[in-house]
């Protein structure tokens, strides 16, 4: 099976659950379970991060599971299958996370992190939700300093809802996946 085809098994079984009336977010391993498909679970993770992206699936983090996440079709991704108009597009780059940034590249991803860090000092968060904003980003940092970077990891933490719904932070995340896409796009 192609990865196009794989990423229709999901999204039209997401639709399935949502309309027989099943609301709640579900998992790699049930989407697994009900699909039959048996590849990895980065694999799995990789196309429904194209999903996401193309805005016909939702996730949030599981975490009662370590490092889970939870899937659900979204209304534009419900209205898709149901006009059969299904606008998947699969970036095989993302399944392994592995390109080629320039130097000029990575300086920009740094200084990005860093206006990343001012945004979250500023803000008036509470004391544990701006540690665990600075974690992610500290962790982020290490991850792009890595001899090769795993960049659907780095979008996993950056994307945290502890990070995301900080005023300020949404533009710098754009600019940040701006320069990530153009070089899994050279």
């Amino acid at each position: 099976m192609s990865a196009r085809s794989d990423q229709l098994a999901v999204i039209k079984y997401l639709h399935r659950r949502l309309s027989s009336g099943d609301t709640r977010y579900c998992t790699i391993a049930t989407i697994k379970k009900n699909t039959g498909l048996e590849n990895s679970n980065q694999y799995l993770l990789a196309l429904t991060d194209d999903l996401e992206s193309a805005g016909l699936v939702i996730t949030r983090q599981a975490y009662q599971m370590s490092g889970g996440r939870l899937f659900q079709i979204t209304a534009t991704g419900y209205d898709a299958v149901e006009k059969g108009d299904i606008p998947i597009r699969v970036d095989s780059a993302a399944w392994t996370g592995r390109f080629e940034l320039s130097e000029h590249q990575k300086s920009e991803i740094r200084r990005i992190l860093e206006e990343m860090r001012v945004v979250i000092e500023k803000a008036r968060l509470s004391n544990a939700r701006t540690a665990n904003a600075m974690a992610l980003i500290e962790s982020a940092e290490k991850l792009v300093e890595t001899p090769d970077p795993l960049w659907p990891e780095i979008m996993r933490l950056l994307r945290s809802p502890t990070i995301a719904g900080v005023t300020g932070i949404a533009g710098l995340l754009m600019a940040f996946v701006q320069i990530v896409m153009a070089a899994a796009g050279s």
